[in-house]
């Protein structure tokens, strides 16, 4: 699995081979010690996560809708200038 990723597989690609969830091929892969990419988000997926955060989302939930984690949502939000809520408080 690893060598599959280091060349190139995708990790949706490898849920279907292995019949696996995303967490667990990822799991496995930093047991393996593998260097996972990073996918950056595109400026549709930015907009859309500054969008759904305004409106009260939390930052888990855009992240599972954009299918990336949340620190990658969080850290983009911060980068744009999106005031944070802070954990656990609903929006107003």
């Amino acid at each position: 699995m690893a060598s599959e990723y280091e060349a190139g597989a995708t990790t949706p690609s490898l849920c279907e081979t292995y019949g696996l969830s995303k967490t667990g091929i990822l799991r496995l892969l930093r047991d393996e010690g593998v260097e996972l990419r990073r996918r950056p988000l595109t400026s549709d997926q930015v907009e859309l996560a500054k969008k759904m955060y305004e409106h009260g989302h939390p930052i888990a939930a855009i992240a599972t809708r954009l299918d990336t984690s949340y620190n990658n949502v969080r850290q983009r939000l911060i980068k744009e200038g999106v005031q944070l809520r802070p954990r656990g408080s609903s929006y107003d």
